[in-house]
């Protein structure tokens, strides 16, 4: 890949120092995918696989997750993002011309941007593509796209806002990329070698050679008479291009790992790929390459030059900034860390807290849905699931086990113990235990009444079975088993957790979420799974429904389950009627959704490749009515929704014992705001939205119970902070 294929535009200085963080927006020139039913989306906060970007100078187009962000990077160590414009798919190619960008969308084609004005990115069209989209070059109006088995498309350009395909070059092998000289195409056709095309007229490409000089060449960019090839695992090589319809390989490079793209810039060379690093090598002489240093990525698919430095996307954490001087190795002095991979998320109050597979934890403030805003991370390895409680994360983090992490000051989390496993999964927090479902080892309870110093309490384990799934209530832990279904353990006896009860599946049980009486379980490509669970050793599926796409992760809240499916989004099911559940609405993501949280209308929707979506279910406030008794007992609450403190009223018409609690959206017990014998006539108490031991409670639905001699009535709440 050329660095002159990109011709860069310095952008004004003006609109370079006006660096205000914009907000992620969307535009109509591009429809998003994600045509919401029932829900609207209050904002966005995306954090997905860093696999392309493109520079205009110091202002750098970065691919994050389906988000394309418009980044100064004036001063490397500290980037400011000064827009982005939220695109349907996962980004994986971008190339710039004259300040429109041409975008590579995996699964969703190819994408025009007018990227002029930095602060406010434009959609302008997008053209389906049949296949992935590998490399695009821009030139004369035309754009070349390496479309991988479908070869060559070449996309009339001219007008941005009505993209044509114009021509096609297809032949055996799978096109990776594509270079541009003069009036001759290079094209890297893995198996099928290189191909040479003259496209003097690039509606009419002709070909001109085809050599074989490697198994494989899968990137090349093209320097003077020579071009430098990606080989795979054969290294990188060098092709001497002096007899243009007989390109000849004059030397051959080994290297470890999978090299996937060759970059020149000046007289030097950059390879890069899979687990073999960054390296760098001196052109001074053409046809033999000198090695100048390396640096340690696993993945990166390409590199790009702006005015001063070289941005290196290094998927799934980011994007590294590297400088080289000459006579000297290349050193990184920036980065761009978005992280990816995106997995579950807490929410207390008004701070999200988020784990990614490569990303580790996340604190995002959430008060302004439509701007979120990162507050601080902390790097667990691989981490899977988080629950916060008093200021304390207890993340699951794989073979990195349970990390306890204080995140009272956001900004400066600290680590307070490690509880190592083998590979620690989902976690549920109940009281003074941790439950933690790992893959291997079944399910581990943990006494963390000290969270510096978590102790083992009991376990349960199935030899050969793995814990995908986990939800504990009323003294029962659910375990979604993977291709072994649901089990019911009994955990009343932390000591001595002993199984209930097991129904099997005809999917992958993976997510599981607890009612009064029945759980949903989530079942990949078998649907949703509706059990109830009253008789512990006899639990009967009752419901199903195939939602659209596989379900992953549940989240269950009074009458309504929402799904995170794969590959689409959200999936909101009425279960009012458990043999009937019944889809009602739905919010489609850019990538592959895998677990939802629900705290009362504010759902909060994680996307591996996207982040995560904040939405409105409306739907909810219809289900905060009064529940009154045959008797006519009426329980009333105002405000409601409330922040900080609710008065619940309630008359009574003769004296007699009344007891008026608080109960969480599972039924967990919370409060008791009173329990005595009163009098005749009204009656007013005050819950200020703690717990019985005076803790905050977050924010989400909760239920006020009044039960008297004359009868009972219940008053859905919404606490919202």
């Amino acid at each position: 890949m050329s660095i002159a294929r990109h011709p860069a535009i310095v952008m004004l200085a003006a609109l370079l120092v006006c660096a205000a963080v914009a907000r992620a927006q969307t535009d109509p020139g591009i429809p998003l995918p994600n045509a919401a039913e029932r829900v609207k989306p209050l904002g966005h906060w995306p954090n997905g696989a860093c696999y392309a970007a493109c520079a205009m100078g110091d202002t750098v187009l970065v691919g994050n997750g389906a988000a394309l962000e418009i980044v100064d990077f004036h001063d490397p160590a500290a980037p400011v993002r000064l827009g982005a414009l939220t695109l349907p798919s996962e980004i994986y190619f971008l190339a710039v011309d004259r300040g429109i960008a041409y975008v590579s969308l995996i699964e969703y084609g190819f994408a025009v941007v007018d990227v002029r004005d930095p602060k406010h990115p434009r959609g302008l069209a997008r053209l389906d593509v049949p296949g992935r989209i590998y490399d695009i070059v821009v030139r004369n109006g035309f754009a070349f796209l390496a479309v991988g088995d479908l070869g060559l498309r070449v996309v009339d350009v001219r007008d941005p806002k009505t993209p044509r395909e114009a021509a096609a070059y297809s032949t055996e092998g799978t096109l990776f990329e594509v270079d541009l000289q003069d009036h001759l195409a290079y094209l890297s056709y893995g198996s099928g070698g290189v191909h040479v095309l003259d496209v003097t007229w690039p509606t009419a490409p002709k070909p001109v050679s085809v050599t074989k000089p490697w198994d494989s060449v899968r990137g090349l960019s093209l320097r003077g008479n020579h071009a430098y090839c990606a080989l795979g695992d054969d290294g990188f090589g060098v092709l001497d291009l002096t007899t243009r319809a007989a390109p000849l390989a004059v030397a051959t490079y080994p290297l470890p790992g999978n090299v996937v793209d060759a970059v020149t810039v000046g007289n030097r060379l950059y390879v890069s790929g899979f687990s073999c690093g960054f390296q760098s090598f001196d052109l001074t002489d053409a046809a033999a390459p000198v090695w100048t240093g390396s640096l340690p990525y696993d993945n990166c698919l390409t590199t790009v030059a702006g005015r001063d430095w070289l941005y290196v996307p290094t998927s799934p954490t980011g994007l590294a900034v590297v400088a080289q001087a000459p006579g000297q190795a290349p050193v990184e002095v920036g980065r761009r860390d978005d992280g990816g991979h995106s997995m579950k998320m807490d929410v207390v109050g008004t701070i999200a807290y988020v784990v990614g597979r490569y990303d580790g934890l996340r604190i995002v403030d959430v008060r302004d849905p439509a701007e979120p805003r990162g507050l601080g991370r902390w790097p667990a390895a691989h981490a899977r699931d988080v629950k916060v409680r008093d200021g304390i994360a207890y993340v699951a983090a794989e073979s990195g086990g349970l990390q306890i992490v204080d995140v009272r000051d956001p900004a400066a989390p600290v680590l307070l113990a490690r509880y190592s496993s083998y590979y620690a999964n989902c976690i549920v927090l109940a009281g003074d235990l941790c439950y933690v479902g790992d893959r291997n080892q079944g399910l581990l309870i943990i006494d963390v009444a000290t969270p510096a110093a978590p102790r083992l309490v009991g376990r349960y384990f199935v030899p050969g079975q793995y814990v995908y799934g986990l939800q504990v209530r009323g003294g029962m832990a659910y375990l979604a088993y993977g291709y072994d279904g649901l089990r019911i353990v009994d955990v009343s006896d932390p000591a001595h957790p002993v199984l209930a009860g097991h129904l099997g599946t005809d999917g992958f049980s993976q997510g599981v979420d607890a009612g009064d009486g029945f759980v949903v379980v989530a079942e990949g490509s078998a649907g949703l799974r509706i059990v109830l669970v009253s008789d512990p050793a006899s639990p009967v599926e009752v419901g199903r429904c195939l939602t659209k796409g596989h379900p992953a992760g549940v989240a269950l809240q009074g009458d309504f389950v929402y799904a995170a499916t794969y590959p689409h989004g959200l999936t909101i099911l009425d279960v009012k009627d458990q043999r009937l559940p019944t889809p009602i609405g739905h919010f489609d993501t850019a990538g592959t959704a895998q677990s939802v949280v629900a705290r009362g209308p504010r759902l909060y929707v994680v996307d591996m490749e996207d982040g995560f979506w904040i939405l409105e279910h409306e739907d909810v406030y219809q289900t905060m009515d009064v529940t009154p008794s045959a008797a006519g007992l009426r329980l009333t609450a105002a405000p409601n929704p409330f922040n900080p403190a609710t008065q619940l009223e309630f008359a009574l018409a003769r004296a007699g014992r009344a007891r008026l609690t608080i109960h969480a959206a599972d039924g967990r017990l919370l409060a008791d705001l009173v329990d005595a014998d009163l009098p005749a006539g009204p009656h007013a108490f005050v819950w200020d939205g703690r717990d019985a031991a005076g803790r905050p409670a977050p924010s989400g639905f909760y239920l006020a119970r009044l039960a008297t001699a004359e009868g009972t009535a219940a008053r859905k709440l919404l606490l919202v902070k």
